[in-house]
């Protein structure tokens, strides 16, 4: 193949801007890059761009049919690791901690209900080697 393309962004749409905004920068280090009134743009650590459009509080989060899911996350490290179900406890967003072919996976849930998950270690370190069968939930 001559040309090649990556994942840089996500859109998110959200109920509440700012709770979003907030929940992101905290537990993940996102740089606000760019704000309106009803959208901001994060810029994670890795360089990875998460838009997000306010739709409020009324608007319907369609769980479980077709589309984007889950933010998927890694660290490099096990403290790494520990330190994101420490913070998602503390958030009050934890839900699971679970190992599947050699890789630990702590799932929370952002201000909205998206299911986020981090994983250890990165797939640069162990690369995939079975589906996750908590990816299906």
């Amino acid at each position: 193949m001559e040309y090649s393309a990556k994942v840089a962004s996500s859109v998110l749409f959200v109920s509440e801007l700012e709770r979003s905004v907030m929940f992101y920068r905290d537990l993940f280090g996102c740089e606000v890059t760019l704000r309106s009134h009803d959208a901001a743009l994060l810029l994670t650590q890795g360089g990875f761009q998460l838009y997000m459009i306010e739709r409020g509080k009324r608007a319907v989060h369609h769980e479980g049919g077709l589309g984007h899911h889950l933010l998927m996350w890694s660290t490099d490290t096990a403290r790494g690791l520990e330190y994101f179900e420490q913070a998602l406890k503390d958030a009050g967003s934890y839900t699971d901690t679970h190992t599947a072919g050699e890789v630990t996976f702590v799932e929370g849930r952002d201000p909205d209900g998206l299911r986020i998950v981090i994983a250890h270690p990165d797939p640069a370190q162990q690369p995939r080697s079975i589906f996750d069968s908590h990816l299906y939930a």
